[in-house]
């Protein structure tokens, strides 16, 4: 998307800035109206074809004329091209992210700011896809820079291939080293190829981004660049012909692709061999080809401009969704995109042209051009450490006196003021707010030290609480909602003389498992449980949470209520006693959005509240199994201390009680602490 516009023989080449130009139209339409284009965002795989036809043809240029490639001065002219553009947008979203953004997006958003300065935010975000405690991500107003990372990748490797072959083909005492390109280019396009449908299939999340799984539509535009002729013995006809088709395939995925196609893979192939067509085709002569519109004035323009165009204008999209929680109205949008393209005009003519043209391209010294590269990136990875150190300083304040508060054992502080909430509704902490909300998402104190995210055979507990040879032995399990419990009982564990073993993993929750259910992600880890908790060295307690949940359908909820009870039938017959921690209430279809909004605008978040009803949902299967055993499993439920009668606050005693939707912070789990413990003693006499 931010290539010459020129051939291999310097030539303008108009079909190629009028597909430029559609390519950004499409992801511009798209992302302002995601159900009227639902696969808009082929316009990215238009723009790697190209970029992969361009790059390729002036590198076969050079090596045709000189036998070689000129590496760092190629890679100047890269960063001449890119890096003005693409560090201004960066600058100015920080800035605007500071002005308007809640400090609650912060870290994510800067994070992501700096992997975009150093062309690695598509790896980044893969990251993401698959990261459990990232699940619950923002869209950041720097996600689009995904494509532009992986384009400069490209632009890394790409040429370096080159200079294998040509060096391959030297050492084969070839004359001409384009076979040995030609070859080079097949085999990464196939392989790429390969692993693209492959890892679309397998961790489709992930394989959006990643540049091993997009590498093949580069190599597309690449090998049509080292084609002779590209086309041009063709008639006119057959070309205007295969231009339109070209055309029609890329229209065809706009509007047939959508976000539930599994992407790339197969599927790239559709824009993929749309823009090859098109690019083949050329410029084709006759009135009923599409050169016409292809050539008008304003396509050619909208054209040069894409680059500066696609920088600018997913930020404001994003950063007025976080800034006033609302989406915006047609005429907000049209506002918008104008104010997006006149921003593009802008920057184009006077940061990209004067750049790329003026006095960084004479003589022939590189460099100062690499210097100044690395001055720019280390300026704006200096404003996300700047941002950094202003939240590392708000965090610090306020974990300081949270610590003050929990050591002088505040009475009305988080669930606390739950137990006596006449006593505490005028509090001395006025309107203080704990955590600080930069660090919300965040605030999972330790309850994913020995968390496996993907579980297997293997059991990897943490032991945590006394040391003693007499203390009561306790295996807590279950799921992320078990692990959120940690924070609350590992401060309360040596006053009681308990010793506690962890076995927390992402979504399984312990029960019977049969041959049937091999298939399923938690049959290993639930087979294992049965066995060490079953045949393993024997447990005083069994501490069991999970994510409150019950199938919709009767029947199989009966069986989910089943292997429950199956499950600890034989623990039970050793001796085990066995509780079961009811869920935390959760937002339901509710999210932060008011406490963010208050946090962020001086309003009372204490306001903050969802349905009681809806918290609760459903009824748990958990819960049922319980009921289900005539008092062999006990049951502790803290719903008490998360909601009154009728409504679950976000915020109980200045702590906020939800990092999610669903998952408690550990700040509140640790002022719950000592009645979770004292209930649970109470329930089993200890």
């Amino acid at each position: 998307m931010s290539d010459s516009k020129q051939t291999s023989r310097g030539l303008l080449r108009p079909e190629i800035q009028a597909l430029r130009a559609l390519a950004v139209l499409l992801v511009l339409l798209f992302h302002f109206w995601p159900h009227r284009i639902p696969g808009g965002y082929v316009g990215v795989d238009v723009f790697f074809v190209i970029s992969g036809f361009l790059i390729t043809a002036h590198l076969v240029r050079e090596v045709q004329q000189s036998g070689s490639v000129r590496l760092r001065a190629f890679w100047a002219r890269r960063i001449r091209r890119l890096l003005p553009a693409s560090l201004l947008v960066l600058v100015a979203t920080a800035v605007a992210v500071f002005i308007w953004v809640p400090q609650l997006y912060w870290p994510q958003i800067l994070r992501e700011i700096a992997a975009a300065t150093i062309y690695v935010e598509n790896w980044q975000l893969a990251h993401d896809a698959v990261d459990y405690l990232a699940a619950e991500n923002v869209r950041s107003p720097v996600q689009h820079y995904w494509s532009l990372s992986a384009e400069e990748q490209f632009y890394l490797v790409w040429p370096l291939l080159i200079v294998l072959a040509v060096v391959i083909a030297g050492r084969l005492q070839r004359t001409n080293p384009m076979g040995a390109v030609r070859v080079t280019l097949a085999l990464v396009v196939a392989a790429s190829f390969a692993y693209s449908v492959y890892e679309t299939s397998a961790n489709s999340a992930a394989a959006y981004f990643v540049t091993p799984t997009r590498a093949w539509e580069f190599g597309a535009g690449a090998m049509l660049a080292t084609l002779p002729g590209l086309g041009r013995s063709a008639g006119e006809r057959t070309r205007a012909a295969v231009s339109w088709l070209g055309l029609l395939l890329i229209g065809v995925a706009a509007f047939v692709l959508h976000s539930g196609t599994p992407f790339p893979g197969y599927a790239a192939a559709l824009p993929v061999l749309g823009t090859l067509a098109a690019i083949w085709a050329g410029a084709p002569g006759p009135r009923w080809s599409p050169l016409g519109p292809m050539a008008w004035a304003p396509v050619q323009k909208f054209g040069d401009w894409s680059y500066s165009v696609y920088l600018w204008h997913w930020p404001p999209i994003v950063i007025f969704q976080l800034a006033t929680g609302d989406r915006m109205t047609w005429p907000v949008k049209l506002l918008v995109i104008a104010g997006v393209v006149a921003l593009a005009a802008l920057t184009k003519r006077l940061v990209e042209d004067p750049v790329r043209f003026g006095v960084f391209t004479g003589g022939r010294r590189l460099w100062p051009q690499y210097a100044a590269a690395a001055m720019s990136m280390a300026l704006v990875l200096s404003v996300v450490v700047a941002g950094n150190r202003l939240l590392e300083q708000s965090s610090q304040a306020n974990t300081s006196r949270l610590e003050q508060l929990l050591a002088a054992g505040t009475p009305c502080l988080g669930a606390g003021a739950r137990v006596e909430p006449q006593r505490c509704e005028d509090s001395a902490l006025g309107r203080e707010l704990f955590p600080e909300m930069s660090m919300l998402t965040k605030d999972t104190g330790s309850a994913y030290r020995c968390y496996d995210q993907e579980p297997g055979s293997t059991l990897t507990p943490c032991h945590i609480g006394s040391q003693r040879s007499d203390a009561t032995r306790v295996a807590l399990v279950g799921d992320s909602h078990a692990a959120m419990l940690i924070p609350a009982i590992e401060g309360q564990l040596d006053a009681r003389n308990w010793a506690v073993d962890t076995y927390v993993a992402r979504g399984c929750i312990w029960a019977k498992v049969d041959a049937a259910d091999q298939s399923d992600r938690c049959y290993a880890r639930r087979h294992a449980m049965m066995q060490r908790l079953g045949d393993g060295p024997k447990y005083d307690l069994v501490i069991l949470s999970g994510r409150r949940s019950a199938s919709g359908d009767p029947r199989a909820a009966a069986g989910q209520i089943r292997r429950y009870v199956e499950a600890w039938r034989p623990v039970l017959e050793r001796g085990t006693r066995i509780v079961v921690v009811v869920d935390n209430p959760g937002l339901g279809t509710a999210d932060l959005g008011c406490l963010v909004d208050d946090a962020a605008n001086g309003g009372d978040p204490t306001r903050c509240a969802v349905d009681r009803q809806a918290a609760l949902g459903t009824r748990d299967a958990l819960e049922e199994a319980a009921k289900r055993t005539d008092g062999k499993v006990q049951m502790v439920d803290l719903t008490d201390l998360f909601c009154t009668e009728t409504r679950c606050p976000l915020v109980i005693g200045n702590v906020i009680v939800y990092r999610d939707a669903h998952h408690i912070t550990a700040t509140y789990a640790r002022t719950l602490g000592s009645h979770l413990v004292e209930r649970v003693a109470a329930r089993l006499g200890l």
